[in-house]
């Protein structure tokens, strides 16, 4: 036993096996080490998380030097076993070489990064992490109403990529068009009901407008697309039960909730304004009470106002007089 050991250890492979190990342990301690001080200096996000993610990388790489220069002299042999362990590991490592495909895509091929709203494989969120295998989400909708976070962080193996279509609600542009419709009652004064609902649009979206002006700008002179107004747009139609107007307008998708909130709260209370002119519409349905009618027959039998001719014609409803 002591010789099997002994042997073991005397071997080149083992000496240079436990050298890389150690080499590996100290560039981990130096990366950890040096995101520590970037967590603890660095205030804005985005920063502090693509320095963080430089470190990795750095470490990923000064990782497979060590092993290169560490096992030069075995290269040769090392190639004859991985080649004839290639089908065994790639048939084993293939959700693993796929994800570190879907990586290779989505960082040079910018199909999203972090912060961007995204949905892929049914999910959708928030990007809070981008891994050589896996993209971090923070959830939102299912049993929450809306586009707010319901809590729960997913982990989607970039191979999903691959596979599954993608939707970045941030890639180009930051922001997505929305649409809130408003019944008005038929007889309102619709030209005042569409000035209301588009003075409170362009003040509620002011700030968005201005801000994202330059951003669409860029998107249709880079690429074949039309161009498209950011003002807040409204458009009428009506049928016999009321007059429908919808508002069509810019908002980010991480906001649309509150959005709709400030719109429809600034609409109401400018409807309110027009003290009855213009009213919201709702389906409500009117009851009229029938009043209860009294019946008092004649000694014949017959109702009131009955004839001897009404008579004759029920009885011989076929003769003409």
């Amino acid at each position: 036993m002591e010789s099997l050991i002994g042997n073991l250890t005397a071997h080149p492979l083992f000496v240079k096996g436990v050298t890389a190990v150690l080499v590996m342990m100290l560039i981990l301690s130096l990366v950890r080490f040096a995101q520590a001080i970037v967590s603890a200096n660095i205030e804005d996000k985005d920063l502090r998380y693509r320095t963080r993610k430089s470190f990795s990388l750095a470490g990923y790489v000064l990782t497979l030097a060590a092993a290169i220069v560490i096992f030069s002299d075995q290269m040769t042999n090392l190639a004859v076993i991985i080649g004839a362990l290639s089908v065994g590991i790639g048939f084993a490592l293939r959700e693993v070489i796929q994800g570190l495909i879907g990586w290779a895509v989505v960082s040079f091929g910018k199909l999203y990064k972090t912060g961007d709203r995204i949905q892929v494989g049914g999910v959708m969120g928030d990007v809070i992490d981008i891994g050589p295998l896996t993209t971090t989400v923070m959830e939102c909708c299912a049993w929450v109403k809306s586009d707010l976070y319901n809590g729960r962080v997913v982990i989607l193996s970039n191979s999903l990529i691959l596979r599954e279509h993608v939707f970045n609600y941030n890639a180009d542009f930051p922001f997505l068009w929305d649409e809130i419709v408003i019944p008005v009652r038929t007889g309102s004064d619709h030209r005042l009901a569409r000035d209301i609902i588009e003075t409170t649009g362009k003040t509620v979206l002011a700030e968005i407008i201005e801000a994202e002006k330059d951003s669409w700008s860029s998107f249709v002179r880079h690429n074949r697309a039309d161009d498209e107004t950011l003002e807040p747009v409204v458009t009428m139609s009506f049928d016999s039960n009321w007059i429908e107007f919808t508002l069509r307008y810019i908002v980010y998708p991480q906001i649309r909730r509150s959005t709709k909130d400030r719109l429809f709260s600034g609409i109401i209370a400018g409807f309110e304004e027009t003290r009855g002119k213009v009213q919201v519409a709702s389906a409500n349905m009117q009851l009229t009470e029938i009043p209860a009618l009294s019946l008092h027959l004649r000694e014949d039998g017959q109702p009131p106002g009955f004839s001897m001719a009404q008579d004759a014609v029920t009885r011989h409803p076929g003769k003409t007089s």
